[in-house]
């Protein structure tokens, strides 16, 4: 959503500054009081989500200038919202335009045109003349809004929110700029018979993919490993529409995240002659055990997570890169299939394959 920065804020709502202190500490604890009831919906660990912002365990608050708000009416927190100035998104696509993220709100429509008018006067502070959003930080984070599928289980970092955000949103004024879809596969499905006939060609040494192997990672040599993944994520992704390059810190922080639940097979990297030109990373739905815990490890959402995550049943099929001079060969359909065949004999049910631009 995209919006002109000119409005004030409705008089019946107070903002407040949420950067420190207690309404830092209402910021992050909203998200649990407006989906309690809401069985779909997958906490996330709230020492994860303190964690957000703090620049000794998020290396991506480094180069961004942040501002965080919480809305509220009487003595109840309505909504929150954060506004964020990314120097390298303006620069690369969108000038003078900051992000607006973590927007949460009750079906409040002042209350959200309270909390956008506050991010606006904030990137207004720093030269910008126009919000984008919602972006949870970075091009990298959850990004943008729930319009359709709302009885559907949400993926690990995937959109999710009530059916009228959108009304909140555009209702402020805002306007559609970008939709991007999700997709879903069985293991079981039946590859295209292009694929077919690719995947038998490369075995055979011919076609198109001739001299490309597919291989999993090393969990051995993780570091190693994840350096080869982040020349090839900044590479293959840098003509992407809003995508900015990560820098190592961040993306060491993301990969060792990553890691706890990361499954060799699934996370492939393509090479040609012995270079790697593209790469998969697929991981287990850790959403299907965080539901049901709280976001809370302590007393027993650690017991939760240890008997639910063995019976987690689908992947997300996170990222599919390769590198410009290798595209048209194939490459990608042919991590595709590994990860699909992988996926099943490791006897997962499902596929997410998400988000991706329209």
């Amino acid at each position: 959503m995209h919006g002109v920065i000119d409005r004030a804020a409705p008089a019946n709502v107070q903002v407040r500054a949420a950067d420190h202190g207690r309404h830092h500490r209402l910021f992050v604890r909203l998200p649990y009081t407006l989906y309690q009831d809401d069985p779909l919906w997958a906490p996330p660990l709230r020492f994860e989500e303190r964690h957000r912002w703090s620049e000794r365990h998020n290396a991506s608050l480094r180069s961004r200038w942040t501002r965080r708000f919480v809305a509220v009416r009487g003595r109840r927190v309505t909504g929150r919202i954060a506004a964020i100035v990314d120097p390298g998104f303006a620069r690369t696509w969108e000038e003078a335009t900051a992000l607006f993220g973590f927007f949460e709100c009750a079906d409040d429509p002042e209350s959200a045109a309270a909390l956008l008018a506050a991010a606006e006067a904030a990137a207004r502070s720093r030269g910008m003349r126009r919000l984008l959003g919602p972006v949870n930080l970075t091009p990298h984070d959850e990004t943008g809004i729930l319009l359709e599928g709302f009885d559907v289980p949400p993926t690990v970092q995937s959109p999710y929110n009530p059916p009228f955000y959108r009304q909140l949103l555009e209702g402020a004024g805002y306007e559609l700029v970008r939709r991007y879809y999700a997709f879903s596969a069985t293991p079981t499905d039946e590859a295209a018979p292009a694929v077919t006939r690719l995947v038998r060609a490369a075995a055979r040494g011919i076609g198109p993919a001739r001299g490309v192997t597919v291989r999993s990672i090393d969990l051995r040599c993780w570091v190693d490993e994840a350096r080869i993944l982040w020349r090839l994520y900044n590479e293959s992704f840098a003509s992407l529409w809003g995508f900015v390059r990560i820098g190592w810190d961040e993306f060491r922080q993301r990969a060792k995240a990553f890691k706890v639940f990361a499954e060799a097979e699934l996370v492939r990297i393509a090479e040609y002659e012995g270079e790697p030109v593209g790469f998969g990373l697929t991981l287990p739905d850790i959403n299907e055990a965080l539901r049901g815990t709280g976001g809370r490890l302590l007393p027993f959402g650690w017991l939760h997570l240890r008997r639910h995550v063995p019976r987690i049943r689908t992947v997300k099929f996170l990222m599919l890169g390769v590198l410009p001079a290798h595209r048209g060969r194939g490459i990608g359909p042919l991590i595709a299939y590994e990860t699909q065949q992988a996926a099943g004999r490791l006897g997962y049910e499902r596929l997410d394959l998400s988000l991706v631009q329209a």
